[in-house]
């Protein structure tokens, strides 16, 4: 799925652990309760994207673009947020 375009997808509690997603565009995406466990998301964009109650465990998140998604009870643990934007996104009970 590297530099995939999926703006504005509905993925809501869908599974894709261990996904490729390098520079994908997930921009404006559905993704509550997703489960995206142990994931490679480089350079992801995840902009405006709707992340609550997902799982983004041990997940590899380096430079990924989060500004304005709702993290909502997103459980983080493990992930590497390195440089990661995460501006005005909404971070109520993140789990880190």
């Amino acid at each position: 799925m590297m530099h995939a375009n999926l703006e504005n997808a509905y993925l809501r509690s869908t599974t894709m652990g261990d996904l490729n997603g390098d520079s994908a565009d997930l921009s404006g995406a559905n993704l509550k309760g997703a489960d995206l466990t142990g994931s490679h998301m480089v350079k992801v964009n995840l902009k405006d994207a709707v992340l609550r109650n997902a799982t983004l465990q041990n997940c590899e998140l380096r430079l990924a673009v989060l500004t304005c998604a709702d993290l909502e009870k997103c459980n983080l643990s493990g992930s590497d947020l390195h440089e990661v934007d995460l501006v005005d996104a909404n971070l109520k009970d993140v789990v880190t």
